[in-house]
């Protein structure tokens, strides 16, 4: 099992670069830290776009 963490500071500035990276990289568990988002503006479309969930 690969697990991944990423201090993003900022989730949504990150978005593509976050997202690029997890294509690149295939981690089976992502962890975020310092998305400096509210949950409901989370991108949560873009990951589960992307098939993560």
């Amino acid at each position: 099992m690969r697990i991944a963490t990423w201090n993003v500071n900022s989730v949504r500035t990150r978005l593509d670069q976050v997202l690029a990276w997890l294509e690149q990289n295939q981690p089976d568990l992502l962890c975020l830290q310092e998305t400096k988002v509210d949950d409901p503006l989370f991108p949560t479309q873009a990951f589960e776009a992307a098939g993560w969930r």
